[in-house]
């Protein structure tokens, strides 16, 4: 066993134990694909005594951890002349033309809300999309968003669930260019692709990215019959974790949104990170997916300009508690020490018990988190199947995982202060 699983390992093993998470794993990864650790504890049901191990070729709904593969496809396109980031999205989705921007969605006197929209003043461009600056949210994250949501007489939640025009044309809540929010702008960027590649997204990415770097468990549908499938969880205050099969996405849907609609392996996964760490070539089957140049200035380089909001950078909403707890990632440093490039959100410093300054990171709402460490060249990643978002249990993990990375001993209850933690959640950890 290694140093850095002897840390780590009785703590994974205790919350398997205490039925905190049901199946979790983590790997580190360097550029040559090869892996540092990589550990898997608990089983993919936790109300099956019949089902699978977690291990690290599980199948798990990797949420926004989709994100980054989309950014990539997009960022092909610039390569090959067939897309421009200064492009405004009308001229490859032009029904985009159509959104407004949400001023209020207070209640009116019958308690219900009464959205008041504007016409938008700029139009949002390819780039804004990249960036989260176009204007667009998510309804499990934002208050007005959901509110609106609800008025329209749509179901909330059901971006790739029902994956449907209706569910992506929620208003902008902030005027587009003007403002870092998260939220399915790189849904309508995977309109973009299909608009300029000519493919449907699943054949694209399968065609210029999947298959070039070996990634054969990822996919938009899941392996029928596969029975190493991760199951999400619910965790439901005073009932603990409750397994949810029907919690899939719509794998016919009408459209294809790019943000997160993937099932992927902890494996596979690593092949891209390490794919990332290698400037674009994957280390194992030598199939170049970017040029190292678009992914020195595009992927690990803050492009919000001074002209941009960044308040909400790295601050995580909470509209539907069984969505997503209340939180910030990154919260030990400042919003200026923050960026966001066309795929990751970066550290400007070093970590205080982790990564390095010029890192890349992004999640998924399953709690699936990763980096990408240039620097020291390491990837890492952590992976569970759990709804919310932000567990505190997974959170204490990740943090711990991150510093004994890094070489520090774990933190420990009440050791560190939370503002010294790497991530955290605006619930006890």
């Amino acid at each position: 066993m290694s140093d850095i699983d002897a840390k780590l390992a009785p703590l994974f093993e205790e919350a398997v134990k205490e039925k905190k998470v049901p199946g979790i794993g983590y790997f580190i990864v360097d550029g040559k694909g090869n892996f540092v650790v990589n550990k898997t504890f608990g089983t993919t049901n936790l109300q099956d005594p019949d089902a699978a191990p977690f291990d690290a070729d599980t199948t798990v709904t990797i949420f926004s951890c989709t994100k980054l593969i989309t950014s990539i496809a997009a960022l092909q396109l610039v390569e090959q002349g067939k897309l421009s980031l200064d492009d405004p999205v009308e001229k490859y989705v032009p029904r985009i033309s159509k959104i407004q921007v949400l001023e209020s969605a207070d209640p009116g006197p019958d308690g219900q809300p009464k959205p008041v929209l504007r016409d938008t003043k700029t139009k949002p461009t390819v780039m804004n999309l990249l960036l989260h600056t176009a204007g667009f949210s998510y309804d499990f994250f934002d208050v007005p968003t959901l509110s609106w949501r609800i008025a329209s007489g749509r179901a909330p939640l059901g971006y790739h669930t029902l994956a449907e025009w209706e569910d992506f044309e929620t208003p902008f809540v902030a005027e587009p260019g003007s403002k870092y929010v998260y939220g399915i702008n790189i849904d309508w960027l995977g309109f973009v692709i299909e608009a300029a590649s000519g493919e449907s997204l699943g054949d694209y990415f399968a065609n210029h990215i999947l298959k070039p770097l070996g990634m054969n468990e990822t996919s938009p549908k899941l392996t029928p019959g596969k029975k190493n499938t991760a199951i999400v969880h619910f965790d439901i205050e005073g009932q603990g974790l409750v397994a949810n099969p029907e919690s899939k996405h719509n794998e016919s849907p009408t459209c294809s949104g790019g943000g997160g609609f993937l099932y992927s392996t902890m494996n596979d996964y690593a092949k891209l990170l390490a794919t990332m760490l290698n400037n674009g070539t994957s280390p194992t089957t030598g199939k170049s997916i970017l040029k190292p140049e678009t992914i020195r200035k595009y992927i690990f380089t803050d492009q919000l300009g001074p002209e941009v909001d960044r308040t909400l950078l790295g601050e995580i909403g909470a509209s539907i508690p069984i969505a997503s707890l209340e939180g910030t990632i990154l919260p030990s440093l400042p919003v200026e020490k923050k960026g966001w490039s066309t795929g990751l959100l970066l550290n400007h410093e070093d970590l205080p018990y982790g990564r390095k300054a010029g890192s890349g990171s992004w999640a998924g709402l399953g709690n699936l988190f990763y980096w990408i460490d240039p620097k020291t060249g390491i990837a890492g990643m952590i992976a569970t199947s759990i709804l919310p978002f932000l567990n505190p249990t997974f959170m204490r993990l990740f943090d711990e995982f991150e510093r004994v990375a890094y070489g520090h001993d774990v933190a420990g209850d009440g050791v560190v202060e939370d503002d010294r933690r790497n991530y955290k959640a605006k619930a006890k950890i």
